[in-house]
């Protein structure tokens, strides 16, 4: 094997025998999973089916039983988990749902930066800049200084993205990332992430529909009452 496809093949997320409760319930049953470097995996299945508790999990929001592990490629012992998030985007519903409306736009996506909802101090020059970058990227800079109250749901979602996009993240996690959106907008960031794919960064999403699966997605999960009913490769 070349040196490339070996690099390739370092794991970037790894789940063994993975279990997770939340207030009681059992909610994921014995997940094995390993995302390597470069993959787009998608996550799906009906409602109540864990993507994203899954997803969640894998972001650090909900903990692994004992008898169970996961690994995060540069995650240490003793090294914070902030420091994974912080290199890592997530878009999800609950960020969406949960996101102060009198944030401002730029503040919004530097908040990305510190894995943060909001921000209780003021961004840094350098932090500012790298916001309208992103801004840019998913073309929302003209609305930098708006509040998201101000904006449109897509438009909320488009800065969603951004915030993910600021810390040039080496993985993406995409809880249904592209519910609510019209087809023209669906498309637009659909095409977004598959840029994102082909320059290398790793993809775990989840979604309900298969119009949304990125067209270069590598690998498949279905989920189905919290257990694994099929893994891997996505066929032709």
């Amino acid at each position: 094997r070349s040196r490339a496809t070996v690099a390739a093949a370092r794991p970037v997320l790894r789940l063994e025998r993975a279990d997770v409760w939340i207030d009681g319930t059992h909610v994921l049953h014995d997940i094995d999973l390993t995302v390597n470097r470069g993959e787009c995996w998608v996550l799906h299945g009906a409602n109540g089916s864990g993507k994203s508790t899954l997803l969640r999990t894998l972001y650090g929001e909900h903990a692994v039983a004992a008898g169970g592990s996961i690994q995060r490629a540069g995650m240490e012992p003793g090294v914070p988990l902030d420091d994974f998030r912080a290199r890592t985007g997530l878009v999800a519903p609950h960020l969406q749902t949960g996101y102060p409306r009198h944030y401002t736009v730029i503040d919004t996506v530097v908040s990305g930066l510190h894995a943060s909802i909001g921000l209780n101090f003021h961004a840094t020059a350098a932090e500012r800049r790298r916001a309208r970058e992103a801004l840019a990227a998913l073309g929302m800079q003209e609305h930098a200084h708006r509040t998201l109250s101000d904006l449109s749901y897509g438009q909320v979602r488009r800065v969603l993205f951004a915030r993910a996009q600021v810390v040039k993240p080496k993985l993406l996690l995409l809880d249904e990332a592209f519910t609510g959106l019209d087809a023209p907008l669906r498309s637009s960031l659909l095409a977004w992430v598959e840029s994102r794919i082909e320059a290398g960064v790793t993809v775990v999403m989840a979604t309900h529909y298969r119009r949304e699966w990125p067209r270069n997605a590598s690998h498949e999960m279905k989920l189905s009452r919290g257990r694994v009913v099929q893994a891997g490769k996505v066929g032709p």
